[in-house]
């Protein structure tokens, strides 16, 4: 399937939202989203995995403050007004250019300032491979200040097929000089050049993919058009990204059990982003389009939540159930201790599968301000909580920030129903497949150990992954089958009908 072309504004210069096909584009989009987010998070999957087996927490510990000092830059650059491009209902060239250059500047005076401080900061805080580390891994700055705005005219246009094919085959490169440093016996800088290789290799692709150049129509009144939703943009990317959690565990715990966190978390966001990540740049230039359609909007976005949640719960609520045996097993006996922290991030990964449409539809629909103070109240709150148990350990930690999901997570769905303008019980309802057909499966997955007792760990583990999706499927056709063939129709359904 070609991609959806994007109707042209009045300067022809194809930056408006789609206005028809927009149902069809957005589920071909969310399609082409996830063979792209599968292949990348399949290679970096491969590269997590040998490295996790060759090196130990120490190390990966390293890599995680070097990546939290990088955040600390990347933080005051100003790239999360991307989102404001995708957003804007009218949008010019002299946006783009405005925004590509301010942009870029600040990632040149970031890089320029974390040169200048990497000798120190690798005395400070005890990690002298800091020095040798923050130079190689700072380039990501200036790369993803590069793709801001191309990625940003890719998701407004939902020009999803041709990127997902290019970064396939340039984050197969990367995957393939990555495993050859690994196997050459450079496992530490393989683990920081996976990390810089995708940046690059998604910067390249989207210049391909977007066929725009920057000009030099920069103008300081295009720049205050976007501050509204560019800001609070920011303001949540500074609140999501700073990572203070893992600043803090580094520095209170040290670098084997903040290495237990980062593996955890790692992991956590590969299958995040395999699940539910395929939706975020297509839920919210969806939603952007159907700002005023309130019909089309509930729809729209129950039937992609229902979709997100089709996908995260049952990953999420399996790992958890099956994360004493297949982490150790995987990974190595030196993740065991990491066990229960990635369950506590299954527990947050459930809540992610619906809190991404969540802040698609807040932020979207005006109330991007709201959004930024409840992510304010969440992220900041992971600041008391580590200071309070740290002293007990890791476990405790990570139980207290899954309380804290929890504790938080419907407030957020309230918000939501109220903006659809819909009964709490019909929003809930419209998720019973997926709840359902995850809590079968767990069930049966934590059943089987005492059915087969004799069964090894390989071959157990094998069996509860294989007739858990089987289960699952089965409850989930029979629970929601009427929903699953309206998506069907929706694909199907020939371009000038779909909306």
């Amino acid at each position: 399937m070609a991609d959806t072309a994007a109707p042209r504004d009045s300067q022809g210069a194809g930056l408006a939202h789609l206005s028809t096909g927009r149902a069809r584009a957005a589920l071909w989009g969310v399609a082409w989203s996830f063979v792209n987010i599968a292949v990348s998070t399949l290679l970096a999957a491969i590269v997590f995995l040998v490295t996790s087996r060759i090196l130990g927490p120490e190390d990966f510990g390293a890599v995680a403050f070097a990546a939290s000092v990088i955040t600390f830059v990347a933080v005051l650059i100003p790239g999360a007004f991307g989102e404001a491009l995708v957003q804007r209902a009218e949008l010019r060239q002299d946006h783009l250019d405005t925004l590509f250059w301010i942009v870029l500047g600040f990632a040149l005076a970031g890089y320029g300032l974390l040169l200048a401080l990497s000798s120190w900061i690798a005395g400070w805080s005890d990690f002298p491979l800091l020095e040798t580390i923050l130079p190689i891994l700072g380039l990501r700055l200036i790369f993803d200040a590069l793709l801001t705005v191309p990625a940003s005219l890719i998701v407004r246009r939902m020009q999803f097929r041709s990127v997902a094919i290019r970064t396939a085959v340039a984050n197969g490169i990367g995957a393939v000089v990555c495993l050859a440093m690994v196997l050459t016996g450079y496992a530490l800088w393989a683990l920081v050049m996976s990390q810089v290789i995708t940046s690059l290799t998604g910067m390249i692709v989207a210049f391909a993919a977007a066929g725009w150049r920057p000009g030099w129509q920069i103008r300081w009144q295009s720049f205050r058009e976007l501050l509204g939703f560019g800001g609070y943009a920011m303001g949540g990317k500074v609140l999501y990204e700073l990572r203070m959690d893992q600043f803090l565990l580094g520095a209170l715990l040290g670098p084997a059990v903040l290495g237990l966190f980062y593996f955890g978390r790692r992991l956590f966001q590969m299958l995040k982003d395999l699940t539910v990540g395929c939706f975020a740049p297509v839920s919210s230039v969806l939603l952007a389009s159907l700002q005023h359609e309130g019909d089309k909007r509930r729809k729209a976005y129950l039937a992609a939540s229902y979709t997100s949640a089709g996908l995260a719960f049952p990953v999420f609520a399996g790992l958890m159930a099956i994360a004493p045996t297949a982490v150790p097993l995987a990974f190595g006996a030196q993740w065991t201790d990491a066990v229960f922290a990635v369950q506590c991030f299954c527990v947050i990964g459930v809540m992610a599968g619906l809190g991404l449409m969540q802040a698609a539809l807040i932020r979207n629909l005006g109330r991007s301000d709201w959004w930024f103070w409840y992510q304010a109240v969440v992220q900041l709150s992971a600041i008391p909580i580590i200071l309070i148990f740290y002293r007990f350990g890791l476990d405790a930690v990570m139980a207290a920030l899954a309380v804290r999901t929890i504790v938080m997570w419907p407030t957020s769905v309230r918000m939501a129903q109220r903006m659809l303008d819909m009964p709490l019980w019909d929003y809930v309802q419209s998720l019973r497949g997926p709840t359902l057909g995850s809590l079968a499966m767990v069930a049966w997955v934590l059943v089987l150990p005492k059915l087969w007792p004799d069964l090894s760990q390989g071959a157990l583990l094998l069996t509860q992954v294989g007739s858990g999706a089987v289960l699952y499927g089965l409850v989930l056709a029979l629970t929601s089958f009427g929903r699953l063939r309206e998506i069907a129709g929706m694909i199907r359904r020939p371009k000038g009908r779909a909306q």
